[in-house]
């Protein structure tokens, strides 16, 4: 059945795609694995699935792989998989090394294979819910900023939490990059903990990033400005509203602008659109699924993941430098 996937990695991140893979009519999970055996057993057990004692036998047992590791470990991980001809799903960063991006692009193309990296905000609700309101954006504000946890501090908070945000960005922007800016600093880690970023395009669009994993709250928020309106997404409590200046007419019940003397009065217009209550971790792998039965390319495929690798180790060579 091609409907068959198994489960790589069961911590913090793992448990939760472990649930929502048991709880989805379109996967039949046929297993799980983890380097902790105990956990392994404890967790298989619990969600009623097989725990298998290696990869090689979890390997033998699915057509696709979701693999939700360390990211020091995916390549050798998603290379085993492929070469077996598995479908893979991995979590974002695809690798933690640039040259072994491009050499899993390779086997993925010479393998056949349908694989989808997990930049889960692609899928946030309120994200999706502003595509129809982002059109030839001139200028982006993001602030992404998050409470302390030791979890992901194996790599500098451009990888770790900025690339979410760089992803976005480069998937609203369609014009090359001419010109990148960017300051860090660590606290508490060996690499950055706090870095801003600013991103000049080739069309005039500027994007300014500023990602903070030592704050005292969480914060997700993704400011475009249009060439007709603001769009303010609120990635975290997914809220998305659309802020509209056009003139104003004798019966106006909007805000009023009073502009130069000789120019036409301007009124604000909200909009609100209907956010659905999706979770989009789930929707990320309801569209793996969806790519491989539909013979169609993945959302968001090795070639978009690299790209925001390369722009994200060029941003921590301007914070080395």
């Amino acid at each position: 059945m091609t409907n068959e996937i198994a489960l790589i990695g069961l911590g913090y991140l793992g448990k939760i795609h472990l649930k929502l893979l048991k709880e989805n009519p379109n996967w039949n999970l046929t297993g799980v694995y983890d380097i902790d055996r105990t956990l392994t057993q404890n967790l298989a057990s619990q969600y009623q699935v097989k725990g298998f004692e290696s990869m090689d036998e979890l390997l033998e047992n699915c057509k696709a792989v979701d693999i939700v590791t360390p990211s020091n470990t995916h390549f050798e991980i998603a290379k085993k998989a492929i070469m077996k001809g598995k479908h893979v799903f991995i979590e974002k960063p695809v690798t933690s090394d640039l040259k072994e991006a491009k050499q899993l692009q390779q086997l993925i193309n010479e393998a056949g294979i349908y694989f989808q990296v997990g930049h889960v905000e692609r899928f946030n609700p309120a994200f999706i819910a502003a595509q129809p309101y982002i059109q030839d954006p001139k200028f982006i504000e993001i602030h992404r900023l998050s409470q302390y946890n030791v979890r992901g501090t194996d790599v500098s908070v451009v990888l770790d939490l900025m690339m979410h945000d760089l992803d976005l960005v480069l998937s609203i922007v369609k014009a090359n990059i001419r010109k990148i800016s960017a300051n860090g600093a660590a606290f508490v880690s060996k690499s950055a903990d706090i870095v801003n970023s600013r991103i000049e395009f080739d069309n005039g669009c500027v994007a300014n990033l500023t990602t903070n994993r030592i704050a005292f709250k969480n914060v997700r928020k993704f400011r475009v400005f249009n060439q007709n309106n603001l769009v303010s997404i609120n990635l975290l409590d997914k809220i998305t509203e659309v802020i509209k200046i056009k003139n104003a007419g004798h019966d106006s019940k909007n805000m009023i602008i009073e502009p130069s003397p000789g120019l036409p009065k301007k009124e604000i217009v909200f909009e609100h659109p209907i956010i659905l209550p999706t979770n989009a971790i789930n929707e990320e792998l309801n569209a793996f699924h969806y790519s491989i039965h539909s013979n169609k390319q993945t959302k968001v495929g090795i070639e978009d993941s690299i790209k925001v690798m390369e722009l994200a180790f060029e941003i921590e060579d301007k914070i080395k430098t």
